[in-house]
């Protein structure tokens, strides 16, 4: 039958998932067991009553797609897949870009002051680029 063990790493978690299809009578279930590596792990099944081959398939794709979506691979070493089909997946984590800004408005940016105290960057997390040649030191 069909089984996987899958692997996430990532700081400081270490955790396996197992999902296979087991015969149950003349039907099958969908199992599975998770947790940190090296822990008893816990266990659970994706089917309440024993289906069909073919549901039960399609039980146990969708479930390690999901795992394998949230960054669980086949690699022990838990890493994402590189060179892969995998490698172009979406993640749902987007980088932001800088907005182009203005010398003058740059200007305004940085030199905001509240209760009498200077503030270099304004509002928090703003990068401001201005290029090398306009710099003034002094």
């Amino acid at each position: 039958m069909e089984q996987t063990t899958l692997y996430y790493r990532q700081g400081g978690s270490d955790k396996v998932y197992q999902a296979s299809v087991e015969p149950s009578g003349y039907k099958y279930v969908v199992n599975f067991a998770y947790g940190r590596r090296g822990t008893t792990l816990a266990t659970g099944t994706k089917t309440q009553s024993p289906v069909d081959l073919e549901r039960a398939r399609a039980i146990y794709a969708k479930l390690v797609q999901e795992k394998t979506s949230k960054g669980y691979t086949q690699g022990e070493d838990g890493t994402p897949y590189q060179y892969t089909d995998k490698e172009q997946q979406v993640a749902g984590i987007l980088p932001q870009l800088l907005n182009p800004v203005e010398e003058d408005e740059a200007e305004r940016l940085t030199s905001m002051s509240v209760a009498g105290m200077a503030i270099t960057s304004w509002p928090p997390m703003v990068a401001i680029c201005i290029p090398a040649t306009r710099l003034r030191w002094g």
